[in-house]
């Protein structure tokens, strides 16, 4: 082909036929065709040009492919090109030429598959006549048909025209520049890939990082002293975090960068996931925002929780608990807080030491309080609950469970073949339970074995041929009635040692001279009298004579003053242990309201050297108050009617 074709570029006043005007952002020069920047106001503007160049048949002559994709495309290195005039204006091209109907049958289709554009390469022949017209520029007329065919020659293909072609069959990005000018050069028909896409690049979604250790669960095994390790509890279950402590730190996300298909079009990178921190804070937290970022802080100090479904972080002065407890979650547990929330199931053989729990699901495994309330809202199955110095409350059933509150109460709806040591039990419905308080309120027994002080059943009656027994624990005043006979006869003794040195002071303070010696001396204290100096020597005289008798005096007020201080004590004793002896007989009673099955009620004397009942284990317990001993005095037997007795105070041996 010609080395340099005629321009297409006319004015826009005397504009012919197959030529195109520049619009104002362009600029020919005699070094070639310059875009000016400061004149294009967008890219679509460009790109519209380009468009009409090639829709016009016309191609741009020696383009600077590069730049061209790199202006329509936004390439960042297009705004800092070292090539770029002091008028702000860039090469794209030598020129605009024509692109001739013969030269542009020589380019084939592309086929575009997954991102990549392939062209096949092979020789490529014009007829002579087409070759070189009668100017020696080559001829846009066709063959005339009948006519002999010139001889073909071979040519090669321009890369400003196959720039052309391919924009027209919307290849437009991405053309391999050498891969187009080693393909020209190929003797036999090939294949290869001559544009690629640009995939987008990812952006980086937001993120949280962890500015505080210990915020996370730690399952490891809890270690012990001389490196022993606990298997059936975990280091850290319930982080604790102090007020101000920053939580975590939100890393802002990345935006990504999007590709470019061949056809220009663009390939979006997708929008990395982005999160509100606010959302993030829950009760107890707050958000900080500082010059290196945004915090979540806690607000207050207490038991961290974040809650798996919404990924919320609080902070609250109770530790709540939805996972339950297992071997495989949480271990046994030791808590140190005032408050603990249980809203899974505590598994069995699994232990809870804490103060107050609140548990929301059933119970299986052990709860042992130091204190506070155990609130079960469900079932407790063939576990136990335990309080120290607190109550334990069961709304729904009780089952083959252990229930002690020796300082509390137990309350409970339902319970069924259960052990309940108390200082109080209150139950709606026992059955075959084993029961040891000192005050049972029971709307209905079935077959129970109880033992109290203080016994208020509505209905009792029998459970499968297993009667009701119910003991009346009464005191063994035996040994206060010794001691308080003791305390009255030492009380009575000081009494009489009290009276003998008072009436022997009594005496002396009344003798004649001790009279006149008192009576004086009071006066010359209160300066009602003064003696002379014959006067004088008679009250040595018979200060001499008394003094014997002071000294004794003062020797016995002295013996009276400890014998009063220890009569005082004695009789504070007497008091206290006759106060002591009422307190312990008080409000013993039993009362049922309806017997309805067979039914046994015993007075059982509670000796001070047996082994207390609380500490026997629940099988002996029950064995101990369904056999009582001789010790224990019947008071009913029946399996009718009512029942009501009342522990009348011995009345006391007189000392």
């Amino acid at each position: 082909m010609p080395d340099d074709p005629p321009s297409a570029i006319g004015n826009l006043a005397d504009l012919e036929e197959g030529q195109i005007a520049l619009s104002r952002y362009l600029v020919q020069r005699d070094g070639g065709l310059y875009l000016a920047l400061s004149r294009l106001e967008a890219t679509a503007d460009l790109l519209d040009f380009v468009n009409r160049v090639i829709a016009m048949g016309l191609y741009f002559r020696e383009l600077d492919y590069a730049r061209l994709v790199s202006l329509l495309y936004d390439d960042p290195a297009s705004r800092d090109d070292p090539t770029r005039t002091a008028a702000d204006e860039v090469f794209l091209a030598v020129d605009i030429a024509k692109f001739r109907p013969e030269r542009r049958s020589l380019y084939k289709e592309f086929r575009v598959d997954r991102g990549e554009a392939v062209y096949l390469f092979e020789p490529v022949y014009l007829e002579a006549t087409a070759a070189h017209g009668p100017d020696g520029q080559g001829s846009d007329q066709p063959l005339v048909a009948g006519r002999s065919a010139a001889p073909e020659t071979r040519t090669v293909l321009d890369f400003d025209e196959f720039i052309a072609n391919a924009w027209a069959k919307g290849v437009r990005f991405g053309i391999d520049v050498a891969m187009v000018r080693e393909g020209f050069e190929l003797d036999k028909p090939e294949r290869r890939v001559v544009a690629r896409s640009r995939p987008f690049v990812r952006g980086k979604d937001a993120e949280i990082i962890e500015q505080a250790p210990g915020l996370h669960r730690n399952n490891a095994p809890r270690r012990l002293l001389g490196d022993r390790v606990d298997l059936r509890q975990f280091e850290t279950r319930y982080p604790q975090v102090a007020a101000g402590l920053r939580l975590v730190k939100k890393m802002p996300r990345t935006l990504g960068v999007d590709g470019r298909d061949v056809s220009g079009a663009e390939l979006p990178a997708p929008l990395p996931r982005d999160f509100d921190l606010a959302r993030l804070a829950g009760p107890g937290t707050r958000v900080s925002h500082e010059k290196d970022g945004e915090y979540l802080l806690a607000s207050v100090s207490g038991f961290l929780n974040i809650d798996r479904r919404t990924n919320q972080f609080s902070v609250a002065d109770k530790i709540v608990s939805h996972e339950g407890v297992s071997a495989r979650t949480t271990g046994d547990l030791l808590l140190t807080g005032e408050a603990y929330e249980q809203h899974g199931e505590i598994q069995e053989k699994r232990v809870v030491t804490c103060r107050s729990i609140t548990a929301f699901a059933d119970v299986f495994g052990n709860i042992v309080s130091t204190g506070g309330v155990v609130w079960l809202k469900h079932n407790l199955v063939g576990g136990s609950a335990s309080n120290d110095d607190g109550d334990v409350v069961v709304e729904g059933l009780a089952s083959g469970a252990t229930l002690i509150a020796p300082h509390g109460c137990v309350k409970l709806k339902r319970a069924d073949n259960c052990v309940i040591v108390a200082r109080e039990v209150v139950v709606e419905r026992a059955t075959q339970c084993t029961i040891l308080a000192d005050q049972l309120h029971a709307d209905l027994s079935e077959g129970c074995a109880v033992a109290g002080k203080t016994i208020h059943v509505r209905m009792a009656r029998a459970r499968r041929e297993v009667d009701n027994v119910f003991l009346v624990q009464v005191p063994d005043l035996s040994g206060d009635e010794a001691r308080i006979a003791a305390l009255q006869q030492h009380c009575a003794a000081q009494e009489k040692v009290l009276g003998s040195h008072r009436a022997r002071i009594d005496a002396l303070r009344g003798e004649k001279d001790v009279v006149s010696y008192l009576a004086l001396a009071g006066k010359l204290r209160g300066r009602e009298a003064s003696l002379s100096s014959e006067q004088q020597a008679g009250w040595r005289r018979l200060s001499a004579l008394v003094a014997p008798i002071l000294r004794t005096l003062s020797q016995l007020g002295e013996e009276v003053r400890e014998l009063e201080a220890e009569a005082s004590a004695s009789g504070v004793e007497l008091d206290e242990a006759l106060a002591a002896r009422e307190q312990v007989c008080r409000a013993i009673a039993c009362t049922i309201d309806r017997v309805d099955g067979e039914t046994r009620i015993h007075a059982l004397l509670v000796r001070r050297t047996d082994t207390p009942l609380t500490d026997l284990p629940g099988k002996e317990l029950k064995l101990r108050l369904r056999n009582p001993d001789a010790a224990s005095k019947k008071l009913f037997a029946g399996s009718a009617g009512s029942f009501s007795w009342t522990y009348q105070t011995p009345p006391r041996r007189p000392a």
